[in-house]
């Protein structure tokens, strides 16, 4: 019977604890970036829904939906955090964009998008896109910018 409580708390104790104990190093192996091209904590990461997005600067619908994700990101900044996957040409133009569209968010560092490893593993055909994850890292969806979506999960 002990045995049997000891296990039930130690499943109870890493069930509690997964989402805030959850290591985002292990989906963003490279860390992070900020508009300057700097290295950033993932720290900010621990404890929320990270929104994955894929975006360029060159990409109209990108322009006109960025400014909303700033808003709506500042406006959950408890609950939520942003990843920006620039899928510009440069990283002269990755990181003009960032500054431009005023994004608080980090970025993963530049790649082309041909080797970004995030695009493949998460079937990104389309910008702009966001893939969400919850709190333990879990994929929860992939959509082109739906922040009713967003807001609902985040209520949860």
């Amino acid at each position: 019977m002990l045995r049997l409580v000891a296990a039930l708390w130690l499943c109870l104790g890493a069930t509690l604890s997964t989402a805030a104990d959850f290591d985002w190093k292990t989906r963003f192996p490279e860390g992070l970036v900020n508009a300057e091209g700097k290295p950033m904590e993932l720290d900010g990461l621990k404890g929320k829904v990270v929104a994955v997005y894929f975006s360029a600067h060159w990409c109209p619908p990108c322009r006109t939906f960025t400014p909303e994700l700033v808003k709506f990101a500042h406006e959950n900044q408890a609950k939520l955090a942003v990843v920006f996957v620039g899928c510009d040409r440069t990283p002269a133009q990755m990181f003009a964009y960032m500054k431009e569209a005023k994004m608080p968010w980090g970025a993963v560092p530049f790649k082309p998008m041909t080797d970004q490893a995030l695009i493949k593993e998460n079937d990104v055909k389309a910008i702009p896109t966001m893939v969400i994850f919850g709190k333990d890292g879990k994929w929860l969806r992939k959509d082109h910018g739906d922040l009713v979506a967003l807001a609902k999960l985040l209520a949860e």
